[in-house]
């Protein structure tokens, strides 16, 4: 039979470094929580050094002569070119039929292709409403009064 002292002894053992494991363990948690409230902090002030470094109004600016030269490429151009007499090319896909009893297969290659007046691709089209949804988006989803 075991001794009541071994078991007191074993149990002691196990219950001592069960109780400092958790303690490093808390120990290490506490130091990684710690580098992350660090990491934080400094992602702030990082964040806040480039926003003094460049205004919020140079962004909005870009992001509007962005938007400016799509609808002038995709929107103006296309009705000021035939004007002013410049050609407009489209690229489209020509397909050749199959020949010599379908052992060729149909090929496609291609062309591009001269269109005389105005231009609206189904691209202007998709453009136009990304514009569109993303100045409503931002619109609804500033806070002003």
């Amino acid at each position: 039979m075991v001794a009541s002292e071994l078991i007191s002894l074993i149990g002691g053992g196990f219950v001592g470094f069960l109780f400092r494991y958790l303690a490093e363990k808390r120990e290490t948690e506490k130091e990684n929580f710690n580098r992350v409230l660090n990491l934080i902090d400094k992602s702030k002030e990082v964040a806040d050094a480039a926003a003094t470094r460049v205004p919020l109004d140079v962004g909005r600016v870009t992001r509007r002569i962005i938007v400016m030269c799509v609808l002038f490429a995709g929107v103006l151009a296309p009705f000021i070119a035939p004007i002013f007499g410049i050609r407009t090319f489209v690229e489209t896909d020509q397909n050749d039929p199959e020949f010599f009893f379908g052992l060729v297969p149909e090929m496609s290659r291609k062309v591009f292709v001269e269109l005389q007046g105005f231009v609206y691709t189904s691209e202007m089209k998709q453009t136009l409403m990304a514009i569109v949804g993303f100045y409503f988006g931002s619109a609804s989803a500033s806070n002003k009064s």
